[in-house]
């Protein structure tokens, strides 16, 4: 059974958390290839109108930046909705809501 969390890439260096984000790409079917996932993800959460959002594939997102946005990521997963974004970290309190993947 899908847990319905946040998939979040958690690395301190950008270019360390754009690989594991795009093998967590591939691993989920949403790319052949690393270099075709690099290829769907977007810059940021911003960039995708999660309102007619099949999925929400993000690089460098900061869960504190934007509470209401935050919130809506949460909403899109809880309905089974793949969201999977890149972060430094993840805040204690939005980590059961999350499933990380380390280096």
């Amino acid at each position: 059974m899908k847990q319905n969390k946040i998939i979040v890439a958690v690395h301190s260096d950008n270019k360390i958390r754009g690989e594991i984000l795009q093998r967590l790409i591939v691993k989920l079917g949403f790319a052949r290839t690393p270099s075709d996932a690099a290829k769907i993800i977007r810059a940021s959460v911003h960039d995708i109108d999660l309102s007619e959002a099949y999925f929400v594939l993000a690089g460098n997102y900061n869960f504190r930046e934007s509470p209401l946005t935050t919130q809506r990521l949460f909403e899109l997963a809880a309905r089974g909705i793949a969201v999977v974004v890149s972060a430094k970290k993840i805040p204690k309190e939005f980590e059961p809501f999350c499933e990380a993947h380390y280096n």
